[in-house]
């Protein structure tokens, strides 16, 4: 008869160290979760925090942004084509002066086609275009956010929009300079 408590102290012990693992479980996994999209995605974690108005929704959208990118497969651009976007992206600053607002268009279609020539998706909307490119270049990706976001408007405000999506350029096209001549020849 002395078993029989000695069996349900014991079945008592399991069942309670087993709920305080899944409940210290519960509290460590997303705590390392957002610490790893927190770094991830520097910025524009934050971004996505703003956008959404909860952690549970941001992060969601940046791990579905992962399983996009992780879907893909990349491809290198030949020099010839990367020659050819970044002639097209002096073409989009030199058509600034004239139209601003069309320059910026024009910008977006320049990022739409390297990152069609990197492996992406034809056709995808720009902002889940973005998303997807924020996997690996996040900090730029936040820095047009930021941008197009800071509720300015005007010219001054579409040259910084343009000037982030230089960055943007620079960074699919390898860092290779897009501002100037070189990008001519």
């Amino acid at each position: 008869m002395e078993t029989t408590p000695l069996v349900i102290l014991v079945l008592v012990v399991i069942v309670a160290a087993l709920g305080a693992g899944i409940a210290l479980r519960s509290a460590i996994l997303p705590a390392r979760r957002t610490a790893r999209l927190r770094r991830r995605f520097g910025a524009e974690y934050d971004h996505a925090l703003h956008l959404h108005g909860n952690t549970a929704d941001a992060e969601r959208d940046l791990s579905e942004r992962l399983s996009r990118r992780s879907s893909l497969r990349p491809r290198a651009i030949p020099d010839e084509l990367r020659d050819d976007h970044a002639r097209s992206w002096v073409a989009v600053q030199q058509g600034f002066v004239d139209d601003p607002e069309r320059s910026v268009r024009d910008a977006r279609a320049v990022i739409a086609a390297i990152a069609l020539d990197l492996g992406h998706p034809p056709g995808e909307e720009f902002e889940r275009l973005l998303g997807t490119l924020s996997v690996d270049h996040p900090a730029e990706v936040a820095e047009v956010h930021r941008v197009q976001g800071d509720g300015t408007e005007g010219t001054e405000h579409l040259r910084e929009l343009l000037v982030a999506h230089r960055r943007l350029v620079e960074a699919l096209l390898g860092g290779t300079g897009v501002r100037g001549s070189e990008a001519q020849r």
